[in-house]
């Protein structure tokens, strides 16, 4: 059954390939994202072409688009051909877009299908080209527009999970959190090591009571697995429905975490060096609740069973190795932000 699925998924892409030919002879150009005067274009952003990857990305810019304020940037992954491709993915989130103010960035997604091979020793090489495709992508739009870092999301629906799950986790640096939309997932997407420099994220999956067979179960893995990975900020629900993208929960969950969660980073005087080493850390917290940047606890595990609740501590580590820095900041209303960092001690 499986392999006539696969047949007729390659069948349909190979039409799409022709159709796309035919399209782009009849005028399916690239949008500028400026006007001929010099201003920022607003509303859609048509077949952008990465300049390094040459990857095609389609963006949806706010009409009331202000370059003096920071916007918060979904990436999102489109479903499986033919029930999604990149543009309709963009033009789901348009409405959301313009009511709260979000930049979409929908690239075309090797990975996004539900017929990915993830194989069990590698990662799956559609996985790998979408990744250095988006971090090149992100780049690209960063220097366009102002975009709040520590506001970027990535989403994916259906089969856009594969590559949701994967660039997320390779990428924490980037994105502040990871959303399943009814969305695929596989434990052998990446490896442990990826998993615990990524476990301080927000991840958060949904799917419909009435989803699409094998859904549920792909969900509740992607539960058992982070949560035994270590990941705090992990969510898991049941949404009335069925197979729904569902961008206004993504959207309500993203946007809560950036206007009303701390954002945190890390501040290391060295993160190598001979022992005995000396570090200075230091917790930089940023809240939009509590403007005057007081928090309600900081606590920090220096990796060598030795504990701080103090915002900067200076620690002196005694013994060669690599120590996992993991800093735990909670708020005066109660939310609790993670960062970490290592410190190889030679």
């Amino acid at each position: 059954m499986m392999r006539k699925h696969a047949t007729w998924v390659a069948a349909a892409a190979s039409a799409l390939g022709a159709a796309a030919v035919l399209a782009a002879a009849a005028g399916c150009a690239t949008t500028d994202w400026r006007t001929p005067d010099g201003h920022i274009r607003t509303g859609k952003i048509d077949f952008q072409h990465e300049a390094t990857t040459g990857r095609t990305y389609h963006l949806y810019i706010p009409t009331n688009y202000n370059p003096k304020r920071r916007y918060p940037l979904v990436v999102t992954a489109q479903g499986t051909f033919p029930f999604d491709e990149a543009a309709h993915q963009r033009d789901r989130w348009v409405d959301v877009a313009e009511k709260y103010g979000l930049i979409i960035c929908s690239a075309d997604f090797d990975a996004a299908t539900g017929w990915l091979s993830v194989p069990a020793d590698r990662p799956a090489p559609e996985l790998v080209r979408d990744d250095k495709a988006t971090v090149a992508i992100i780049r690209e739009v960063r220097s366009r527009y102002n975009i709040n870092p520590d506001g970027i999301m990535i989403t994916g629906w259906s089969g856009g999970g594969f590559p949701a799950h994967f660039i997320g986790l390779h990428h924490p640096e980037i994105f502040r959190c990871i959303v399943g939309r009814a969305a695929n997932f596989s434990e052998r997407l990446v490896t442990d090591d990826v998993a615990l420099r990524a476990r301080h994220m927000h991840v958060y999956v949904f799917f419909g009571e009435s989803d699409v067979p094998g859904f549920a179960g792909m969900n509740r893995e992607a539960n058992f697995w982070y949560t035994m990975r270590g990941f705090r900020n992990f969510v898991i629900q049941t949404q009335p429905g069925g197979h729904d993208p569902n961008q206004v929960e993504a959207a309500r969950y993203f946007l809560n975490i950036v206007n009303h969660w701390p954002a945190v980073r890390i501040d290391a005087s060295t993160l190598e060096g001979p022992a005995p080493l000396t570090v200075t850390l230091r917790a930089l917290v940023r809240d939009l609740d509590s403007p005057d940047g007081r928090v309600d606890s900081v606590l920090w595990n220096l990796g060598d069973n030795k504990i701080s609740p103090e915002p900067e501590v200076t620690h002196v580590y005694e013994k060669p190795g690599l120590y996992n820095v993991f800093l735990m900041v909670k708020d005066l209303d109660g939310h609790q932000e993670f960062k970490q960092t290592w410190i190889k001690v030679d």
